[in-house]
């Protein structure tokens, strides 16, 4: 539902229902019992990037427009934090596994219902599919982390097959092709998690390691020898469809304030003269710099994008150390999504992607609300010594996570 609501919150009523979200995380930590509560803790990379984006509103160039964005993203990173505290990696993914599996058929229900509605282009013309979502790259995204989610969290089988199909299938009818490279992406990296996991041991480790290395390089050699192709494969021309422009300008606004940034959501509003001043240059008028690897350091300078990417990295660090295969993969798989879907699109690093970062960084081995986790002894002990962690699951062969 979060989700969905940060994708319409130009509606003011889903605006204010975003908004009203850390009230509800606030109602659910009473809940909890005192033990459970003293087991809360906010990590310190997502606290540091928080705090960072918050004292931007003193340096903003608009201080009220960066007061608004703040408490969306506020709600995001509660919500997320909230969900990764209480549930852990297993618990958020079952969940989210459920969520995505409604929100899949609900947008085969709008497509049949209301085919024109959800078929419609978006306020820039795009085609494309985008079902109950706004636009077809925000449902695209939505897409990409569904198969991956569902290919983590179902056991191996027909249905699991069946939601990937269907996930796929409303992918490729988004036509988003940042999405498409995303889910591409995202599979890669499941399939080097499988290999790692399905010969444990050294050797068959480092096989691994050094094919999927192989293939970066192979894929890196592509793109530099043969731009040209590459976005002829993806449907785009040689601006990116038009987001060169827009690019050059706000790398040029970066120069500016190069530490601190104009505020987080202190830029792209209609009234903001460096937002006017990068549609000039731009010849377009572009309510994001298409791009968070552009966007995060414009808002909050190199020092939040820095800050931004140590939650990252802490968040794969998290997932590298569970002992449950499912975990770290998705957790891998959805962290490939966002990094790949933000080098055209702004919102993984600025917008709802920041509910699953702040939900992976979170994360702190089971659940509060979940059981007891089964003792382990020997080498299979993947914890610190003396500590105990949940059984990783046995890998069989042609599906390590079956």
């Amino acid at each position: 539902m979060t989700f969905v609501l940060a994708q319409w919150s130009d509606i003011p009523a889903c605006r204010w229902l975003l908004r009203g979200l850390p009230v509800v995380v606030l109602l659910v930590l009473v809940s909890l019992s005192p033990r459970a509560r003293a087991r809360l803790t906010m990590p310190l990379p997502l606290g540091s990037f928080l705090l960072w984006a918050c004292a931007s509103v003193i340096w903003s160039i608009d201080a009220q427009n960066s007061l608004r964005r703040l408490t969306e993203a506020v709600a995001l990173i509660a919500v997320g934090w909230m969900v990764g505290q209480t549930l852990g990696l297993a618990g958020s993914r079952r969940v989210l596994a459920r969520c995505v599996q409604v929100l899949l058929l609900a947008s085969v229900v709008t497509h049949l219902v209301a085919p024109a509605w959800a078929s419609a282009p978006a306020g820039d013309g795009a085609p494309g599919w985008h079902g109950p979502f706004p636009h077809k790259n925000a449902f695209g995204f939505f897409c990409a982390l569904a198969v991956v989610t569902l290919y983590c969290q179902m056991p191996a089988g027909w249905r699991r097959r069946a939601w990937l199909v269907l996930a796929l299938f409303l992918l490729v009818m988004s036509e988003s092709a940042s999405a498409l490279a995303a889910t591409v992406a995202a599979i890669g990296v499941l399939t080097w998690q499988t290999m790692r996991t399905e010969r444990p041991g050294p050797a068959p480790r480092a096989v691994a390691d050094v094919i999927a290395l192989a293939v970066l390089v192979t894929m890196a050699a592509v793109v530099a020898l043969r731009p040209q192709g590459v976005l002829e494969v993806l449907g785009r021309d040689s601006s990116l469809t038009g987001r060169r422009e827009i690019w050059i300008a706000v790398i040029r606004q970066i120069h500016e304030r190069p530490l601190e940034g104009f505020g987080f959501g202190g830029v792209w509003d209609p009234a903001s003269p460096v937002t006017l001043e990068m549609w000039r240059e731009a010849r377009f008028q572009a309510f994001y710099a298409h791009s968070g690897y552009l966007d995060i350091p414009l808002q909050v300078g190199l020092t939040g994008s820095v800050l931004l990417g140590a939650v990252l990295v802490s968040a794969v660090v998290r997932a590298s150390r569970s002992p449950l295969h499912r975990d770290s993969a998705w957790a891998f798989g959805v962290v490939a999504v966002l990094l790949v879907t933000a080098i055209t699109e702004s919102s993984p690093f600025t917008g709802d992607g920041l509910l699953l970062i702040a939900l992976m960084a979170s994360v702190r081995g089971p659940g509060i609300s979940s059981v007891m986790p089964q003792k382990l002894s020997g080498s299979d002990a993947r914890g610190p010594s003396g500590h105990h962690r949940v059984a990783p699951v046995v890998p069989t062969p042609g599906d390590p996570w079956r």
